[in-house]
């Protein structure tokens, strides 16, 4: 059976797009191959210069890409190949099926998923963040593809909630998929003798967003000088500080945390660089291998977080908050809420309290591994509903 991967990629400068598209694919192809399916896939989403394609010993697949260049010249093409597939499985990248990236993004997402309704090609939203959607357009345009989509998975319980405000009945709570992202343990990366803090630094909030300064998101926190502060906090402390670029697309500056992550190598001339990643599984490894975490790169931190490392995510959108409340985990520091001066004091404390964080990832893993098995049940009861013999979907 061939199934399309809708907004996953494998060459995304996004590491944590990456990230999401290879658990999705190890997850659903295990589904799959338990109900005696074997399965082949075709990728449908966004380019990048990064490459960390699957095995393709292991597995059988195909890419084409999802743009308005190709849905402006091609629509044709983009239609049949999404009615080439038995399902589609719809990660919207993540985040993307929300409108607090603009209308634009929004729009793409919902032609894409009107192309598998038109079709009549079952529809399933992986695990991903729904809304927040500010406009009523938005929020009507969501609805109406959620109620005709076979299933929507919420990865958090706040977007669990829209779901259920919207009167969407074939909803789950489930969990990131990358958390079940594979990973190695690369302790050559940090000194023995010195404790390792990991910073994943966001080139998009550096910049004030995709809008340049226009504060896109609402920070009340000046976030340049919360990076500079806390690099000579760490560095007076005797620590060791490893700057972890997570989003790393060549030729966009104002998204790339690499080419800002050397600025500031240059400014601090004693911390480490991390290496620009050639995929999630290299960059979790990495990351792995720290004894502490901050980030403003959220699947940076559920790197480090599934690596059983203690972890500071600081949040810019409710992304953060809802993913990390439904793993009882309450470490979160909002950088909407909080200022320059009390998120630093609060990261530094929780720096001292490291122990005792470890210990709270640690008694979460239960969590993630039943969040995990339930979304795998889930994909196997899809599978035992699609129908080799004439492709139909018994709902």
């Amino acid at each position: 059976m061939k199934f399309g991967l809708l907004w996953h990629s494998f060459s995304s400068g996004n590491l944590g797009v990456g990230a999401l598209s290879i658990s999705n694919m190890l997850l659903i192809d295990a589904a799959a191959r338990e109900k005696g399916i074997v399965p082949e896939f075709l990728i449908i989403g966004s380019t990048g210069q990064c490459d960390y394609p699957p095995d393709p010993a292991r597995f059988k697949y195909e890419f084409i890409e999802f743009n308005e260049k190709t849905l402006l010249k091609h629509p044709h093409k983009l239609l049949q190949a999404v009615r080439s597939c038995d399902a589609i499985f719809d990660i919207g990248e993540g985040d993307s099926f929300s409108d607090i990236y603009g209308s634009k993004r929004l729009i793409k997402l919902l032609v894409s998923k009107g192309m598998a309704l038109a079709g009549n090609i079952p529809l399933v939203l992986s695990p991903q963040t729904i809304g927040p959607f500010k406009s009523n357009w938005g929020t009507r345009a969501a609805a109406w593809a959620m109620h005709r989509s076979t299933k929507v998975f919420a990865r958090d319980h706040q977007s669990f909630a829209v779901l259920r405000d919207l009167e969407i009945d074939h909803r789950d709570e489930v969990i990131d998929v990358a958390f079940a992202l594979p990973f190695s343990r690369h302790s050559e990366v940090r000194s023995p003798d010195q404790v390792a803090i990991g910073l994943s630094v966001s080139a998009l909030l550096h910049h004030g967003g995709y809008e340049g300064n226009a504060n896109q998101f609402g920070l009340k926190v000046n976030y340049e000088k919360l990076t500079a502060q806390l690099i000579d906090a760490l560095l007076e402390r005797g620590h060791e500080v490893h700057l972890v670029p997570h989003v790393i697309p060549l030729g966009f500056p104002e998204e790339d945390d690499y080419a800002l992550a050397e600025r500031l190598r240059d400014k601090y001339p004693t911390v480490k660089l991390a290496p620009r990643f050639h995929g999630p599984i290299e960059a979790k490894s990495y990351i792995a291998a720290l004894d502490f975490f901050v980030g403003a790169r959220m699947h940076a931190t559920i790197g480090a977080f599934s690596a059983g490392v203690p972890v500071v995510p600081l949040a810019y959108s409710r992304k953060f908050s809802g993913l990390y409340e439904s793993l009882d985990y309450g470490h979160v520091v909002d950088l909407r809420t909080e200022s320059t001066e009390s998120a630093l004091e609060m990261v530094l404390a929780k720096l001292d309290n490291r122990d005792r964080l470890r210990n709270e990832v640690a008694a979460s893993q239960d969590i993630i591994r039943r969040k995990l098995a339930a979304y795998s049940r889930a994909l196997e009861e899809l599978m035992s509903k699609l129908v080799p013999g004439h492709l139909a979907y018994q709902g």
